[in-house]
């Protein structure tokens, strides 16, 4: 109760405060994402997990009101669950005024592992940082998470 509580009442304090300043109020969207230990962790954790590649941009959309890419990826294979040789992937925001795209640095036909979430939309990667990566030594799930 006390941590709502102290929360309400700095927003009860701050918010007029703003509006008086004469400085146009902005607002920022950042989202805790949950944090996987390894790529094994992860792909316990996904709906799905395919090797493929990204082959383009395929459209813009959103995700809680930010903006996000789909992006077309052509599956060599299903590591765990089905589908079809071609499929549109969200790439999701990453918040907190970080515009960075996790798929940008995978967009030159290398080999990757994607982790993926079967959302009402269609298929989004777990997150934003641990949603993808590069494939691993044995042409499957890596051992660990590539460095940023």
């Amino acid at each position: 109760m006390g941590r709502w509580w102290t929360t309400g009442a700095l927003a009860t304090l701050v918010l007029p405060l703003a509006a008086c300043s004469g400085v146009p109020a902005s607002s920022t969207t950042c989202i805790d994402w949950v944090w996987f230990d390894t790529p094994t962790d992860a792909a316990a954790d996904a709906d799905a997990v395919v090797i493929g590649h990204v082959t383009g941009v395929a459209e813009p959309t959103s995700y809680m009101g930010m903006t996000a890419n789909r992006w077309s990826i052509d599956v060599d294979s299903w590591l765990d669950g089905t589908g079809p040789a071609d499929i549109t992937v969200t790439s999701l925001p990453r918040s907190c005024g970080d515009d960075a795209d996790s798929f940008e640095r995978y967009d030159d036909g290398q080999d990757i592992v994607l982790f993926l979430r079967d959302d009402a939309e269609g298929w989004q990667v777990l997150t934003p940082f641990q949603g993808i990566a590069p494939v691993g030594l044995d042409g499957g799930v890596p051992v660990e998470w590539p460095d940023d």
